[in-house]
């Protein structure tokens, strides 16, 4: 049985899958339905605004299909569990949040724990900073383990808290990290992290 961040558990067949959210609301982690990944929190910050370039434009073929299904996505009205979302514009490829993404994706694959806040306590938007991400307004994060690139995405929609995050129309920039570890807890982790300057 598939566990969803905060120990809420769906029947997805033959894989522990788990996501959680960062974003779409000025709240903290809060429980929701069973079965909707859970944990939605955004950070306003004012850190002024600079003219900042997006850093490098590599990515691997995963991270691009992200991108490329993450505008589809946006491309189209749709609703987030109660809360209906307009089309939005598309987001655009930042570096250093991918630098901020990978860096995550991996250190929860190395280490062994799913959450937006590392054991030390650093969270998606000092990760971001740290990797170059600065002036942002807001920053918001999904994360997703044991997924696979033909699921994944499908994943975050379905869950209202993933999918308010991914359509938030005040959300520019995203960097997607993607990390398969054999033999680690979940074999893959992926991580979204979204931006606005």
């Amino acid at each position: 049985m598939p566990t969803l961040k905060l120990t809420l558990t769906v029947l997805i067949p033959a894989a522990t899958l788990l996501l959680a959210s960062c974003g779409g609301g000025p709240s903290a982690p809060s429980a929701g339905t069973p079965g909707a990944a859970i944990g939605s929190s955004n950070t306003t910050g004012g850190q002024g605004s600079a003219a900042h370039d997006a850093g490098s434009q590599v990515m691997s073929a995963e991270e691009a299909q992200i991108l490329k299904e993450i505008n589809e996505a946006r491309a189209v009205p749709r609703s987030c569990g109660t809360e209906a979302f307009a089309a939005a514009a598309p987001v655009t490829w930042n570096g250093y949040l991918a630098g901020a993404a990978r860096a995550h994706a991996t250190d929860m694959a190395e280490r062994a724990y799913f959450d937006h806040v590392t054991p030390e306590g650093r969270t998606p938007a000092q990760r971001a900073e740290a990797a170059g991400y600065t002036g942002w307004q807001e920053i918001g994060e999904n994360i997703a383990a044991g997924y696979t690139l033909g699921n994944v995405t499908q994943g975050w929609l379905n869950s209202p808290s993933h999918c308010k995050t991914l359509m938030d129309p005040t959300l520019k920039e995203v960097g997607v990290g993607y990390v398969y570890k054999p033999g680690s807890k979940y074999g893959t982790y992926w991580v979204q992290d979204y931006g606005t300057r």
